[in-house]
C-alpha cells in the first residue's frame, strides 16, 4: 500500500510540473478569423538561439503557410563587415545554414539568406528563417539540435532549448488542421 501511495505522489507531482509548450505559444488571429499568427515565447531584447514562428491565412485568393525557425546568433557588427576593392568597408551577405542534431546528423541549406539586425550599441545579430516543411518535420521533432550554424558563425543550443523547439514544433504543426 506503501508503495502505491509513493508511486500515485510521484505521479501526480512530475505530470503538475510538466511544462504546456503549446499554451506558451502566442497567437493572434485577424478581424475577419482567415489570418492566423504563432510565436513561440521570447523577448525581443534578448532573443533565444532558436523559436519558432507559423502564420497561414485562408483567404482564397491571398492563402499561405509560412513555417519557419528563425535561427539567431548574437556577434559584434564589425564582424559582418568585409574590405572593399577601394579600402573601404561594407556589410557582407552571407548565406548557409546548417543545423546539427545530437546524432551528428545534419540538415544544410546553402541558399537562405542571412540577414544582420545592426544594434546601437555596436552589436548586431545574424538571422535566418529555415522553413520547417512535411519533408524535415520528423527529423526537426524526433531529434535534438545540438547546434547550428549561420554562414560562418556557430551556435550552440542547451538541451533545454532542443527539447522545447521539439515540443513548440509539434504544437505548431497541429495549429492548421
Amino acid at each position: 500500500m506503501k508503495k502505491i501511495i509513493v508511486f500515485a505522489l510521484l505521479a501526480f507531482s512530475t505530470s503538475s510540473f510538466a511544462q504546456d509548450y503549446c499554451k506558451q505559444i502566442k497567437k493572434e488571429v485577424t478581424d475577419n478569423n482567415r489570418s492566423f499568427s504563432y510565436e513561440t515565447p521570447y523577448d525581443e531584447n534578448k532573443p533565444p538561439a532558436i523559436r519558432a514562428v507559423r502564420s497561414y491565412s485562408t483567404v482564397e485568393d491571398n492563402e499561405f503557410d509560412n513555417f519557419s525557425l528563425v535561427l539567431t546568433i548574437p556577434c559584434e557588427f564589425s564582424d559582418l563587415l568585409a574590405k572593399t576593392a577601394d579600402g573601404g568597408e561594407a556589410e557582407m551577405e552571407e548565406s548557409k545554414i546548417v543545423i546539427e542534431f545530437d546524432d551528428k546528423s545534419k540538415i544544410t541549406d546553402d541558399t537562405t539568406m542571412v540577414t544582420h539586425d545592426k544594434k546601437g550599441d555596436g552589436s548586431a545579430l545574424r538571422v535566418a528563417y529555415f522553413t520547417v516543411t512535411p519533408q524535415n518535420i520528423k527529423v526537426l521533432t524526433t531529434k535534438k539540435i545540438a547546434k547550428f550554424h549561420l554562414a560562418k558563425a556557430d551556435q550552440v543550443v542547451t538541451d533545454e532549448m532542443a527539447v522545447a523547439i521539439q515540443k513548440y514544433l509539434l504544437c505548431l504543426n497541429e495549429v492548421k488542421k
